[in-house]
């Protein structure tokens, strides 16, 4: 499904060119793969997930730098919530989950992260603590990430994999387990955190 021309979108760099390249050619992908993750998330937790795919609408002159799915465990809306996200930078997919800095309960989840230190280490996950930008740290970071999410308002808390545009999977094609796997690994992450602080 997914193959290395899906980063072609990221070639126009007009606002209505991209979204309508987008529309066309990635959103269609999102919502089946999206569907498919929906499955098999509500299989293994027996719960209810919701999925959302960007549709860029507040954008009126510059095109999205990115985009993405959103697939949380609340109908409302996800930006407020735990939530994981399966999109494209113009030179990576990327899968996180995150905790944005005007997440409901935010100081709840601050012993939560911090317990989540050696997972994280241990599975080599990525770090940020901003979700408007490609790059993430490696998980040497992470107790600073966590430090940084208690300290700072503004700051973003975000777990995630990076599969850079020029890596041997995306050449070689084929990569959508590997896709599929991680999201559904880290999908661990926001299952626990929303039944341990955003239920209560």
């Amino acid at each position: 499904m997914f193959d290395k021309s899906d980063f072609d979108v990221f070639n126009n760099d007009t606002l209505s060119g991209r979204l309508a390249l987008i529309k066309e050619n990635l959103d269609p992908k999102f919502e089946i793969f999206g569907n498919k993750l929906l499955d098999s998330l509500e299989k293994k937790y027996n719960d209810t997930f919701y999925l959302k795919i960007a549709k860029h609408q507040r954008r009126t002159k510059n095109p999205p730098p990115d985009t993405w799915l959103a697939i949380n465990l609340d109908k409302k809306g996800y930006k407020k919530t735990p939530h994981l996200e399966l999109g494209l930078w113009p030179d990576r997919y990327f899968i996180t989950f995150s905790l944005l800095a005007d997440a409901y309960k935010r100081p709840n989840y601050y012993p939560l992260i911090k317990s989540w230190n050696n997972k994280i280490v241990d599975e080599n996950w990525m770090v940020s603590n901003n979700h408007t930008i490609a790059e993430m740290n490696n998980p040497n970071s992470y107790s600073s990430t966590v430090d940084r999410y208690s300290k700072i308002k503004s700051s973003d808390f975000v777990i995630g994999y990076n599969l850079l545009k020029d890596s041997k999977e995306v050449k070689q094609g084929n990569y959508d387990k590997l896709l599929f796997d991680k999201f559904m690994n880290l999908s661990e992450l926001l299952v626990q955190a929303n039944k341990e602080v955003a239920e209560k």
